[in-house]
Order: structure tokens, then C-alpha cells, then sequence
């Protein structure tokens, strides 16, 4: 494995304070990468860059900014993926108190329309009241008394990704409530943005949990990274895990899903696939921090572009055939 710095801030006003957590596709010969970008004192656009043979080439405006209510304070943490001919952008909408999964669309990468909210506008106190799950009930309970004890605020949700085809014939999206990844199937994005759709998966939801934190190294949460990769041996997917015990640290881990059925855990590392090491990992605007966020698979390679420290974007190379061979390593 080697790792590098790929991109750091500019004097761009836009994104002089920091770049962060990419995601990346391949079109091409191309890869096209959506990028966080923060000026101060922490209001987030996102920006764009290319790279080809090797070179790299950013522009020098955001290509997408907070337009509505519901982002106000920021769009972060994009993650793309190409179904049949429409890309999909899902990114973290940032009101300045509640944290929740909006949807872009495009057919060229160049022009987007805005959807809207796709995760649930339920607020902590009605998710506490419906919820079966015990353990969910502390969550949202520990999560309000965290949130200025505001049961009004709507759930956080985060990291979310969707899976580069359907699944049985519907959409497959993992994303995170409180600690775990969860998994959800629809038909239509429309289906997101009921209530209906939502208070019967809050109901239930230890029935949607694909992960729970396991291992030392990932015990305090875990989420999903970059779109997941369609193998002869599954869907490979990057995700991060962080651990509180020292400080917080967060990590690269790595799992194999089930083609047909991503609920079926094939193989899980025990260890991170990697953890801050360099000095523009373990210092920044968030210290000792590795967010995996995009991959892309070249030739014999396995890229994984990442944030840094919440202050940079890193590019770590793997052998993919290495890598895969390597997934023997499980729990």
C-alpha cells in the first residue's frame, strides 16, 4: 500500500480552510471526484477536480452550494454512483442543527437538480415513541441530551451510499443511525420522502442493521465509505470505524457483502485496513482521522481516495488481487 496527498486547500475563499472526504467514478478513461471543501469558520460547498493519465486538474468553483432551508449550513460527505444512465449524488445536508441525507441528480456529471430530504424528518422524541428496538431507544435518548436535550430535532443521519445497481429489483442504500450501518431497499426515492415509509422502518429497525461496531478498533461507531464494489466473490465495501479510547481516532475497515443478498456478511477484517500513520493524517482540523470515501478500481489497482485529518484528501493504492486474497482474514 502506498499513501499520498492528493489535494489540500487553496486560496480559493471556498475551500481555504479545508478539502475532505472525496468520492469517485470512473467514466472512462477518467475519474471524476466530488470533494468537500470548508472555508471558515465551517460552512461547506462541494467542489470537483479530474484526473487522467495520472494528472490532476481541480476547478476553481464549488459545483454544488447550499441553496435551501434544509442545508443552509453546509452540503458534506458526497458519495456518487452510476445506475443504468443517471448519477446519483446522496451528500449530508447541513441545517446548523440536524444533519440529514439529500439527493442530486444528473445525466452529464455537469448539471445537477437537487431532490431534496431522503432520510427521515421524524424527530428524536417520535423515534423514541415507536422505535421496538431497546437499544435504539438509549441511542435517541443519549442523542437529545447531547443535542441541548431537544427531543424537537430531527434524527442525524449520515453516510449514506447506494449500491451501483438494484438489488432484486429495488434500490439498495446503506447509511447510519446513531452507531450501526443499516440497509434499506426501495422502489422509488419518492418512497423516502413519506413519513409512512419511514415510521415503519423506525419501528423496526434492528431489522435494517447490516454492521455493528465489533472490534476494539472501530468499537464507538462505524459507517459506510465509498460505493460499494461488485466482485466475483461480492460487494466490497469500505467503510470507517472509530475508536474513543484514546482520543478519537477514526479508521479504514473493510467487509465483503453477499451479491444477492448484501445482508449476509461474507467476510469481515479484525483489523482497520488502515489507520492514521503520517503527520497529515494525525493533525488537522479534526486530528487522527482516516475517512474512506471513494474507490476505484484500475487495472491491477484498488485506489482509495480519503480524507485526512478533516484538512486534506489522501490517495492510498492497493494491489487489488492482494487485497481480495487477503480477505481470508475474518470474523
Amino acid at each position: 500500500m502506498k499513501r499520498t496527498i492528493l489535494l489540500e486547500p487553496t486560496k480559493n475563499e471556498w475551500e481555504s480552510l479545508a478539502v475532505l472526504n472525496p468520492t469517485a467514478i470512473k467514466e472512462k478513461d477518467i475519474v471524476h471526484l466530488f470533494y468537500r471543501a470548508v472555508r471558515s469558520p465551517n460552512y461547506s460547498t462541494l467542489g470537483y477536480a479530474v484526473m487522467k493519465n495520472g494528472k490532476l486538474k481541480r476547478f476553481n468553483q464549488p459545483f454544488l452550494k447550499p441553496e435551501f432551508d434544509y442545508e443552509k449550513e453546509g452540503v458534506e460527505d458526497p458519495r456518487i454512483v452510476k445506475i443504468k444512465d443517471k448519477f446519483y449524488l446522496l451528500y449530508t445536508a447541513w441545517d446548523g442543527k440536524n444533519a440529514r441525507i439529500a439527493l442530486a441528480v444528473s445525466k452529464d456529471m455537469k448539471n445537477w437538480q437537487k431532490k431534496g430530504i431522503v432520510s427521515p424528518s421524524i424527530t428524536l422524541r417520535e423515534s423514541i415513541k415507536i422505535t421496538k428496538s431497546k437499544k435504539y431507544k438509549i441511542l435517541w435518548q443519549a442523542e437529545a441530551e447531547k443535542r441541548d436535550k431537544d427531543f424537537n430535532l430531527f434524527l442525524f443521519d449520515k453516510d449514506a451510499v447506494l449500491f451501483p445497481e438494484k438489488i432484486n429489483g429495488k434500490f439498495a442504500m446503506l447509511h447510519r443511525l446513531a452507531s450501526d450501518i443499516q440497509i434499506i431497499y426501495f422502489d422509488s426515492f419518492d418512497e423516502l420522502q413519506t413519513k409512512r415509509f419511514w415510521y415503519n422502518y423506525i419501528e423496526n429497525i434492528d431489522d435494517y442493521v447490516l454492521m455493528k461496531p465489533k472490534f476494539d478498533w472501530e468499537k464507538a461507531k462505524i459507517g459506510a465509505g465509498a460505493t460499494p464494489i461488485k466482485t466475483e466473490k461480492g460487494w466490497l465495501l469500505l467503510y470507517h470505524g472509530v475508536n474513543m479510547d484514546n482520543g478519537r481516532q477514526y479508521n479504514a475497515g473493510i467487509t465483503l457483502l453477499d451479491l444477492k443478498n448484501p445482508m449476509k456478511i461474507i467476510m469481515r477484517m479484525k483489523k482497520p485496513l488502515f489507520q492514521p500513520e503520517h503527520d497529515w493524517e494525525k493533525q488537522g482540523v479534526v486530528d487522527n482521522v482516516v475517512f474512506p470515501e471513494g474507490a476505484v478500481q484500475e487495472e491491477d489497482n484498488l485506489n482509495v481516495f480519503y480524507g485526512c485529518a478533516d484538512s486534506r484528501i489522501g490517495l492510498a493504492k492497493f494491489n487489488f488481487k492482494n487485497l481480495m486474497d487477503n480477505l481470508a482474514e475474518v470474523a
